[in-house]
């Protein structure tokens, strides 16, 4: 019930958005232009190299390396361990992903205005709410066209499949902390708040906005998601841009991943 409410306010504002944008044009919500731009100090190569040492090689080799030096047994861990197990390996990547996103551009401190802002006095609720809600309807209609092209088959994250399994207090606390906050916090610095400026520096802010997008939805290794993050990508940096926080883009990020899990549970709990 609340899902729908919440898109049919979501529509009625992506309605007024476009009503607006025809009336005021220059100083429409939904204008994005060079004035939006961030002064990006550093080339390509930084950005890459971010991604692919922080992200993806910490991610994907080390970290992988590190717990098969820990011999651990996910099937006897039982759900609570293997809870514990993801939480920890998360944290992980984060706190190694964000020390090579340090390494990488200390040697350009002080930083530009506007870089990694957070500031909890500006409407960051406001833009974090009401992107969320404009998400909903936009995320669901290419969901329903993406389950058509997958033929119904879309892939579905383990760690939401283990809590509509589990159904344990504990358990659903642990995957709740790291879907709704430790996600939220680490992909918003690295995705909208580091890679979305860098690339203003070689491309229009929509563009920017687009890419990042689409490496935010391939970083997730997901191909039958690829298409619905996309778009959550998109909703999440327009509102990075316009509000210049980040608590903004997290906070939208938290209510979604938190609106999905939530979902799952009341199924579990029905199935039940």
């Amino acid at each position: 019930m609340i899902p729908a409410v919440g898109g049919l306010i979501g529509v009625a504002i992506i309605i007024f958005c476009l009503i607006q944008l025809g009336i005021k044009k220059e100083s429409a919500i939904l204008v994005i232009d060079e004035r939006f731009k961030w002064e990006t100090p550093w080339t390509i190569e930084i950005p890459w190299q971010v991604l692919v040492v922080g992200f993806l090689f910490f991610g994907q080799i080390i970290i992988p390396i590190l717990a098969s030096f820990l011999s651990l047994n996910l099937t006897a861990l039982g759900l609570r361990g293997t809870a514990f197990y993801i939480l920890g390996t998360y944290v992980a990547l984060s706190l190694g992903g964000i020390g090579v996103l340090y390494l990488s551009i200390k040697s350009f401190f002080p930083l530009p205005k506007d870089w990694f802002n957070f500031s909890w006095s500006s409407n960051w609720i406001i833009w974090g709410v009401g992107g969320y809600l404009v998400a909903l309807p936009l995320v669901v209609i290419i969901s329903l066209i993406n389950q058509n092209i997958w033929d119904g088959q879309g892939g579905s994250n383990p760690l939401l499949s283990l809590a509509l399994e589990g159904q344990d207090i504990v358990v659903l606390a642990i995957f709740y902390f790291t879907a709704a906050i430790a996600a939220p916090f680490y992909e918003e610095i690295m995705f909208r708040g580091f890679l979305l400026p860098s690339l203003t520096r070689y491309f229009p802010l929509w563009g920017a906005i687009a890419i990042s997008s689409l490496i935010f939805a391939v970083a997730h290794l997901n191909l039958s998601e690829v298409l619905p993050l996309t778009v959550l990508g998109m909703v999440l940096g327009i509102v990075y841009t316009r509000s210049r926080n980040l608590l903004s883009s997290m906070l939208l990020h938290s209510l979604w991943n938190s609106g999905t899990l939530i979902s799952l549970f009341l199924l579990g709990s029905g199935g039940n």
